[in-house]
């Protein structure tokens, strides 16, 4: 399947993209920052990206594509010779009713950022998901309140907001632990005060979803944070994120249903 925009050229995702899905994607600690990943380590970025090629690239073994789903997709500005900016694309299973569900999500390179290239593939995307007579139930989570743009991108994929969903419904604990590491490293790694005041409020606002399921415990999550910050206490914006985070627990959750789709969606945590 190629989709082709005014200015995208979006390709199902290969063995092939590996790499560079790895350099784009997974090295960019601005990147993998918005995602829910670790990839600090030597190996790990490699070892993430062929992930998502082996389960939902056209020639991986996840068998998306080849029963008629659609898997992750490469998106090539036309301009940028062939060169990969970033993905988007579907995690889908069949359901127990034959009706494709899973998850949409998308990561674009640091490079590309501002250019309104994801909304364009957005909307494309939106086209092919309203055609599919096998839909089921498409939904994405969102770290609201630091990156409310993909809150934007997400509605011109035609999903729609219904309430929140608790972190570790959508991942584990130990993967929760794995990025809240994640984030305390980031902060180590920035030079510019500016920058590690921004990445600072981020990651508090990451911590106190965390703390408000029993992830990590709040003094200890504080402690941290302001230990790798270098300060005794967070900043003004930091600790409010933080309180925020804690007061509304979750990610802000969407979704669209297929015309298979029985019953009325509900709204998860209000």
């Amino acid at each position: 399947m190629q989709i082709e925009t005014e200015r995208l050229r979006l390709r199902p995702v290969t063995l092939a993209d590996t790499g560079d899905i790895a350099r784009i994607i997974f090295s960019d600690p601005a990147v993998v920052g918005m995602l829910a990943h670790n990839t600090k380590d030597p190996g790990d970025a490699l070892a993430e990206a062929e992930r998502w090629t082996s389960i939902m690239g056209a020639d991986g073994d996840g068998g998306i594509w080849d029963e008629g789903g659609m898997g992750l997709f490469v998106v090539q500005p036309k301009n940028g010779d062939g060169a990969l900016a970033g993905v988007a694309g579907f995690y889908m299973e069949r359901n127990e009713k034959a009706l494709w569900s899973g998850e949409y999500f998308y990561a674009l390179g640091s490079a590309w950022h501002g250019q309104g290239l994801m909304s364009e593939a957005a909307a494309a995307l939106a086209e092919k998901l309203q055609a599919m007579e096998d839909l089921g139930i498409i939904y994405a989570a969102y770290w609201d309140m630091i990156n409310e743009a993909s809150g934007r991108l997400l509605l011109k994929t035609g999903l729609k907001p219904r309430g929140r969903k608790p972190v570790t419904e959508e991942y584990s604990s130990e993967r929760c632990q794995l990025m809240f590491e994640y984030d305390l490293w980031r902060l180590g790694q920035v030079v510019n005060e500016d920058t590690r005041a921004e990445i600072l409020v981020q990651a508090s606002r990451r911590a106190g979803a965390f703390v408000a399921e029993d992830v990590i415990q709040k003094e200890d999550a504080l402690k941290q944070l302001s230990k790798r910050y270098g300060a005794s206490e967070l900043t003004a914006d930091a600790s409010s994120m933080f309180a925020r985070a804690c007061a509304h627990p979750g990610m802000a959750y969407l979704e669209i249903r297929g015309s298979g789709v029985t019953g009325a969606p509900v709204n998860r945590l209000g």
